[in-house]
């Protein structure tokens, strides 16, 4: 039987059809997984011009994002990405990705992380210094996820430009990238958008501004594309030297080529690092936190491993190997909630999984945050269980169960970077403070570009005073949960 004679993946007909593609313009989330539930790990629906497939299983996601990856290319949905981020690592393609990606992978080799890493460990060290909740009452409820997003955007803009973006710059820059996220997240569901987008004489930005969510959309891109132009000309003035990323890229060139990145291209990564990056990681440490104070015997374990492991010194990369329960606390988290919650790609041409035929030009969505719930590879997984994280559980299992970052080519290439500031952020702050739910407090999940907490992460914060770990302290028992 040839692949145009499978059969399509099941999936919803008729007035059901009809319905998930109304509510997934509302919430793209939920109508997909509820789909993926139903009619399992590949699923189909189709409208009138064009094939969805929801896949949502291990070795179906593999096939898409590993194994026949040369068969799928970015999806429609990045179109309005692309406005945002321009021609960077995320949505370029072809020989425009290739050319960037073999001068961005170097700058995060190992000797490079280094610098990063203490970019990142200094400006939590001067937040901690500083006590961000000094003079609250213990047992104030702040909105965490809010902290934890000024905190990263400041290393992000650390790592990047070797500047400082608290202050006033993170005033300007934090409310534009919240517009930027969630108001453009809403305009990908809207179809008549790009059908207008498509019509004579028009574009997607023009079929944007016809409504005023559009136009602020706009704005907001306006003020972080003026951000980043200003301190792109500033760290441009200091020369080409530097451990900042800026400072790499504008020495960087293509040891194939002999090709250096023109300013536009530079402008291009900032964005997609500040954004991608930033978002990524401030909403994993906030999924962690999340985690961590539903499951108080996890959390003392973290403590004690960061009370022993670090006491009152500051972490450097050397340290990823001594907070094994750290890092696998942030990789659960991670797991159960997944930043990146889905991968979204279009069929170049027909092609065939488990069995099923998948049509040319369908678009296909990788729901990620339902291959991370797999119960074949992942006992109990709605539980949280960082021990599946440690060390001697990792290699029990298949590689691609688990894809925070994506996989294949286009795995985010500053996954490591996001792993390793996560882990080192989670065990600095735990060694000052410990983050309680309130009581009944329920938090919810928005699906934007990434999944974040809907209405923020509402925390009572606890000062800690970790008791002196004596010089011959014993390494902290992580045997068991």
């Amino acid at each position: 039987m040839t692949v145009n004679e499978k059969p399509l993946p099941p999936g919803p007909k008729g007035l059901d059809s009809a319905k998930f593609l109304l509510n997934s313009s509302r919430d793209f989330k939920k109508p997909m997984t509820d789909m993926a539930i139903e009619y399992g790990e590949v699923a189909h629906v189709r409208n009138r011009r064009r094939d969805f497939i929801v896949v949502s299983g291990h070795e179906a996601a593999k096939h898409v994002l590993i194994t026949n990856q040369d068969n799928y290319r970015k999806g429609l949905e990045y179109e309005l990405l692309r406005i945002v981020l321009g021609e960077g690592l995320l949505t370029s393609e072809g020989e425009t990705w290739r050319k960037q990606r073999r001068l961005v992978q170097p700058m995060f080799a190992k000797r490079h992380l280094k610098h990063f890493t203490e970019h990142m460990t200094r400006a939590t060290s001067e937040v901690l210094d500083g006590d961000p909740f000094a003079g609250l009452p213990e047992g104030e409820t702040v909105d965490l996820s809010e902290v934890m997003m000024g905190l990263t955007l400041d290393i992000v803009g650390r790592a990047l430009f070797g500047a400082d973006l608290s202050g006033a710059t993170a005033r300007k820059v934090g409310p534009a990238m919240n517009d930027v996220l969630s108001l453009g997240t809403r305009m990908t569901r809207r179809i008549p958008t790009f059908i207008l987008a498509h019509l004579p004489g028009m574009n997607l930005e023009k079929a944007i501004s016809v409504n005023p969510e559009g136009r602020r959309f706009q704005r907001a891109l306006a003020d972080l594309k003026e951000v980043i132009d200003d301190l792109l000309e500033e760290r441009s003035r200091q020369g080409e030297t530097g451990d900042d990323m800026v400072g790499l890229m504008l020495s960087a060139e293509d040891e194939e080529t002999g090709e250096t990145m023109s300013r536009e291209q530079i402008g291009d990564e900032l964005m997609t690092f500040m954004l991608a990056g930033h978002e990524t990681t401030s909403n994993a440490l906030a999924w962690t936190w999340k985690h961590l104070s539903l499951n108080p015997g996890a959390r003392e374990k973290l403590f004690e491993e960061v009370d022993t492991v670090l006491g009152d010194r500051v972490p450097d990369m050397d340290d990823m190997d001594r907070l094994p329960w750290t890092r696998a606390c942030v990789e659960e988290a991670m797991r159960v909630d997944s930043p990146v919650w889905t991968v979204g790609r279009q069929a170049k041409e027909e092609d065939e999984i488990l069995g099923y035929r998948i049509p040319r030009n369908a678009s296909v969505m990788v729901l990620i945050s339902m291959v991370h719930r797999d119960p074949e590879i992942w006992p109990n997984p709605e539980g949280f269980d960082p021990s599946r994280f440690l060390p001697e559980n990792v290699k029990e299992r298949p590689r691609h169960a688990y894809m925070p970052f994506g996989a294949g080519r286009r795995v985010c290439v500053g996954s490591t970077f996001a792993t390793v500031e996560a882990t080192l952020l989670a065990a600095m702050i735990s060694r000052r403070l410990r983050f309680d739910l309130p009581r009944g407090a329920e938090v919810e999940a928005e699906a934007v570009i990434t999944q974040r907490p809907k209405n923020g992460l509402p925390m009572h914060v606890f000062h800690r005073q970790p008791d002196p770990v004596p010089e011959d302290a014993p390494e902290p028992d992580l045997a068991a949960v």
